[in-house]
């Protein structure tokens, strides 16, 4: 990949990206002044979306960490504008396939065989292509259906130079909201770990068996014989992605049990298996309409230590006052574990997170209340005490994987417009 272009010439499409962008406001900050109010605010609009199709057309070319860090921006519904999400949504399904004779020499490089050699079948158009790789269908000599991953070559240098430009560039101020430093140094070292897919092999059968008791969720299975470092062969899971799920119209019935076994599976991986799926993007989870889910790509889980789970659990639907001395206390237990002391701005910012959203979204003295994610205002609520804890220097390391994996969980709860017991489901989960 990086040897095809070179670190220069990505350097370059990003710049290009980035010119294209603000040329598009640029100009929509000329012409308002001409405009009157309705006219300027459906140019606005306008703007955006044609900032997210720059945006997204760049990000598609470029592949890699920079169309990562563009999946990550799509779910951020509470800091950028609507139409530039809807752009920015492309990223979840779409980049553009690898050559079939790049294709075919990875694999050879990588297993020492042509994928015909070792497949029955295998369909050189990949099914869905993403930023690190592209999935084949294929179909085993023993009559089985698979998906085949494929890693793009060159993978390894691309991370490193796209994570160097981001780090030289200034980031808009919208965006370095979301794109602090430690998230970009948390960020490439997860991505660096999902090039390693002997890795990610076994990441699928931790989950696979720590799964089993939800009974609700599916994940693939692995074919250890026909997988290696860049290419991975997973059983070929069914379902719908979350659009086509919302374009049938479903039931309120459905969208509610769907969400409560989001929820469910969320806390269930959390606070039970002490390690979580950390890639929430909608492309990597299928839906049926009995509620039941399947997850994909598994290259970015997050192992958290019991010692931190331990202490989730004593935070978690906490009875009492949030800004008692013995709340507080079990704030810096938490902080101590990292060797940290909490400083006053950044308690401040912990109990006010607790008492604005989690007290609201998970009252603890009610657990049949079912909390309405339909309303946008928890998102804003959400993005807010982050921005507030961040801006306190409240960060951890285990903070930016669980803040990934809950905004994607919130933004989908949010589209399915779900009614979901919170509480009762979290509370199953505080004793292990």
């Amino acid at each position: 990949m990086a040897g095809d272009e070179g670190a220069a010439r990505r350097a370059l499409r990003m710049a290009a990206m980035s010119a294209g962008v603000s040329g598009s406001y640029i100009g929509y900050l000329v012409q308002r002044m001409f405009l009157g109010e309705e006219e300027r605010a459906e140019k606005l609009r306008a703007t955006h979306a044609r900032a997210g199709r720059q945006m997204t057309g760049g990000l598609l070319s470029l592949r890699g960490p920079a169309m990562k860090l563009g999946q990550a921006l799509s779910l951020q519904g509470d800091v950028l504008p609507e139409e530039m999400l809807a752009e920015l949504g492309r990223l979840q399904m779409e980049a553009p396939g690898m050559h079939p004779s790049l294709v075919r020499a990875q694999f050879r490089s990588t297993l020492g065989r042509n994928p015909e050699q070792v497949f029955a079948e295998f369909d050189a158009t990949p099914f869905a292509a993403a930023s690190l790789g592209q999935v084949h269908a294929a179909v085993t000599h023993a009559g089985d259906e698979v998906a085949v991953k494929v890693q793009y070559p060159g993978i390894g240098d691309a991370i490193a130079s796209d994570f160097r430009l981001l780090r030289t560039v200034s980031l808009p101020a919208k965006l370095s909201k979301v794109l602090s430093a430690e998230l970009l140094d948390e960020l490439e070292r997860e991505i660096v770990a999902e090039t390693d897919y002997v890795r990610e092999a076994g990441n699928i059968e931790f989950f696979a068996t720590g799964l089993q008791p939800l009974g609700f969720v599916s994940v693939p299975a692995v074919y250890r014989d026909l997988s290696a470092e860049r290419v991975l062969t997973m059983s070929r899971l069914k379902g719908e992605h979350l659009d086509d799920v919302l374009d049938r119209g479903p039931s309120r019935e459905t969208r509610d049990r769907i969400g409560a076994n989001l929820l469910e599976l969320y806390y269930f991986q959390l606070l039970h298996m002490k390690a979580f799926h950390a890639d929430p993007h909608w492309g990597n989870y299928l839906f049926h309409d009995d509620g039941s889910i399947g997850m994909v790509d598994f290259g970015c889980v997050k192992y958290v230590p019991p010692r931190f789970v331990e202490n989730l659990r004593k935070i978690f639907l906490y009875p009492g006052p949030r800004d008692s001395d013995e709340f507080r206390a079990l704030l810096a237990e938490r902080y101590s574990l990292y060797g940290k002391r909490l400083g006053d701005a950044t308690m401040r910012a912990l109990v006010q997170f607790s008492e604005r959203f989690y007290g609201r979204v998970y009252p603890p003295d009610d657990d049949e209340r079912a909390f309405d994610f339909s309303d946008a205002e928890f998102l804003r609520d959400y993005a807010a005490e982050s921005l507030r804890l961040t801006r306190a220097g409240g960060a951890l390391p285990e903070y930016v994987f669980l803040a990934r994996a809950e905004a994607g969980l919130y933004q989908t709860l949010h589209r399915l417009g779900a009614r979901v017991r919170t509480s009762q489901i979290v509370r199953r989960y505080l004793r292990d």
